[in-house]
């Protein structure tokens, strides 16, 4: 069955703002000295945002990253394929003057959710979860109760028989022919198919969309202890798509498919916890909860755990660490991840400096559309950091990045330095990306 998305809910706020992307700023040419990497700039806690509904993170095989290894990134042949993006539309208004103002890059942040009228619940006995705390990646100092045991919040293994007829024209495609194999089994009470009915109407799959019709299957299958179902209507009521919403009851159903080892689940009760609204408070317990997911390869817990490590949250304060699990949630496709990890790597932070991985890092990034890892490739281009010096595809990226709304005094100034040859070639090559 298709993986349902993960929904972020955490707020860093509280504790001093989200991870900053550290800035890459490069000398102008004749300022004198060679370009220069810049140590991150403190940034104040970025304001609450909406619920953010992420697409499933790509599971490409990816090893827990190990003591006193670094994630392999040398070359761009280690590199996990780029992802598809959506072509830029023609822009025309490159040609008009470029903005002169010098404006911070955005830092990555969590979405948060503000659970208004909940009332909090008190947290789970540890000893309802039945387990010990489960091993860091590498010897560092941990504050973590002794009592709880991850592993009994692992994922399940994978079904050896196969998918069943219904399930499998699903996946084929063949949805009209899944859901009448699938009905007759689902009124009979099969909770599998009920979830795969439920999953059918949330999706519009071959049938008109509906929530409602979504909610009610979903729920015949959770209330039979089906934990996909209890994660998908647990969304549900968090959205409030085919029913009011209802934080308290997507809690509760969300813990119920934690414990029965749904990974999306468990990252999100963990979100809940560090957010503190419907449950209490508990960073400890929510980075427990999210380190879970992280060791089962969700890339969006991964991310999370690296700021909650780069920042002391629930966890000792390690940049080594935060700067593994960047690189893990990098190349399980996190765009945002990507760009944190490449810039740690130019500045050598819980990692060896690696200018050339680093300019990878940020190449895939930017060729999947991110403004910031574009800014930062135009910049290096530029100046020869990393990569080669190269002018027009230097300008190229500037103009993209432009258009997403990343402005930059410095790189105007390069580009008005070209001929042009180059800004025509740099403009054009703006034009046909991502198709060059």
């Amino acid at each position: 069955m298709r993986r349902a998305p993960s929904v972020l809910l955490a707020v860093l706020g509280m504790s001093g703002g989200a991870l900053a992307q550290e800035p890459i700023v490069l000398t102008p040419p004749g300022a004198g000295g060679p370009p220069v990497v810049a140590e991150p700039v403190p940034i104040a806690p970025a304001p609450a945002a909406p619920v953010a509904v992420l697409p499933p993170a790509s599971q490409i095989p990816l090893p827990t990253p190990r003591p006193g290894r670094d994630p392999d990134v040398a070359s761009t042949a280690d590199l996990p394929p780029l992802p598809a993006v959506e072509a830029l539309p023609q822009p025309d208004d490159l040609q008009q003057p470029l903005a002169q103002d010098l404006t911070p890059p955005t830092p990555a942040t969590l979405p948060s959710v503000a659970f208004e009228n909940a009332s909090p619940e008190p947290i789970p006995d540890p000893a309802d979860l039945g387990v010990a705390a489960a091993p860091p990646l590498q010897p560092v100092a941990s504050e973590l109760p002794d009592d709880v045991d991850l592993a009994a919040l692992s994922p399940e293994p994978a079904d050896t028989e196969g998918p069943d007829l219904a399930y499998g024209a699903f996946q084929r495609g063949l949805y009209l022919t899944a859901f009448d194999l699938a009905i007759r089994r689902a009124e009979a009470g099969d909770v599998a198919a009920q979830t795969l009915i439920g999953l059918i109407y949330e999706g519009g799959y071959g049938i008109p969309q509906s929530f409602p019709d979504a909610v009610n299957w979903y729920k015949l299958a959770a209330d039979a202890n089906d934990r996909e179902a209890q994660f998908a209507l647990g969304i549900m009521y968090l959205q409030g798509r085919g029913t009011p919403i209802d934080r308290a009851k997507a809690a509760e159903y969300l813990e119920k498919a934690a414990l029965q080892g749904q990974t999306d689940a468990i990252y999100n009760v963990g979100l809940l916890y560090l957010e503190g609204s419907v449950r209490p408070p508990n960073p400890k317990l929510a980075a427990q909860y999210i380190e879970s997911a992280a060791r089962a390869e969700n890339g969006d817990a991964q991310y999370t755990l690296a700021q909650l490590y780069s920042q002391g949250i629930g966890v000792p304060p390690n940049q080594t660490l935060a700067t593994q699990w960047l690189g893990s949630a990098a190349k399980l496709g996190i765009v945002p991840a990507q760009v944190e990890y490449a810039i740690r790597l130019f500045n050598g932070r819980g990692i060896a400096k690696d200018e050339t991985a680093g300019a990878q890092w940020l190449e895939r990034a930017a060729n999947a559309g991110d403004a910031i890892a574009q800014n930062r490739l135009a910049r290096i281009l530029a100046a020869g950091i990393g990569e080669t010096a190269a002018p027009v595809e230097a300008a190229k990226w500037h103009f993209l990045a432009v258009e997403a709304g990343k402005d930059d005094e410095w790189l105007d100034t390069f580009v008005d330095g070209l001929s042009g040859e180059q800004k025509q070639a740099a403009l054009a090559a703006a034009q046909r990306w991502p198709a060059n």
